[in-house]
């Protein structure tokens, strides 16, 4: 594990313009967090959970998205919770309004921010996998010392952003770990997951907002289109 000091040292270079081997996504939300939120790299801060009450707003305006999403969510929770991985269903804010884990581990991944009603925007929290992909609307692993605050560079999150059926970004599906291995590598399979899932979800999105419209369902595989589609198209009564 790096250091934290070393940490704060190569942020700090990469904010003066060095180049720096991290991913282009990495980099780029380092210098949001510099620049435009003016986070300072050696002010650690601990995940933030959201009041009860807020929390109970956010989850009442999502209410039909975490309805949609549970079947997505307890499908891909089944194929990877032997790896100890955990869930996080987060609204356009970045807050955690729907979440699967282990409960055996309930006290660390609270402490951890891994939780219903984290808030992982990236003006709070920093470079972390749910804001970036909130800013960027793009698949991205944030894997331990990409995160740019020193609290959270234990962890390894992968998130995939949701849009709605007018292709604005509604939610973002994050699967991520307490413990991982070192190579950042070993979260491409986790990357896979969480996409395919977040298609899924906005796929039933739009089958249960178009109900009275045509859908005209795409898949490269005849055999795939009734279960599985690559894409779909809601067409109204005018075609």
């Amino acid at each position: 594990m790096v250091s934290t000091l070393s940490h704060i040292r190569e942020i700090e270079r990469v904010g003066m313009g060095a180049v720096s081997p991290r991913d282009a996504p990495v980099v780029k939300s380092w210098l949001r967090c510099l620049n435009d939120y003016k986070l300072d790299p050696a002010i650690a801060q601990e995940a933030y959970i959201v009041p009860e009450l807020k929390l109970r707003e956010h989850r009442e305006q999502a209410e039909e998205l975490i309805r949609i999403g549970r079947s997505g969510l307890e499908g891909l929770f089944n194929q990877v919770a032997g790896q100890n991985y955990v869930l996080l269903l987060s609204d356009a804010r970045g807050v955690t309004v729907d979440f699967m884990g282990d409960p055996t581990f309930d006290n660390q991944l609270r402490k951890a921010g891994l939780y219903l009603g984290s808030e992982w925007s990236e003006n709070r929290a920093g470079t972390c996998a749910v804001g970036a992909c909130i800013v960027s609307g793009e698949p991205v692993i944030i894997h331990q010392d990409d995160h740019f605050d020193a609290s959270h560079i234990g962890l390894t999150c992968t998130a995939a952003p949701i849009f709605d059926t007018l292709g604005d970004l509604t939610a973002v599906l994050d699967i991520s770990q307490l413990r991982s291995p070192t190579v950042k590598a070993s979260q491409q399979l986790a990357l896979h997951l969480a996409a395919a899932t977040a298609r899924r979800i906005e796929l039933a999105n739009l089958m249960t907002r178009t109900r009275n419209d045509w859908v005209l369902r795409l898949a490269r595989s005849p055999e795939f289109l009734d279960v599985d589609p690559d894409a779909a198209i809601a067409l109204d009564g005018s075609g």
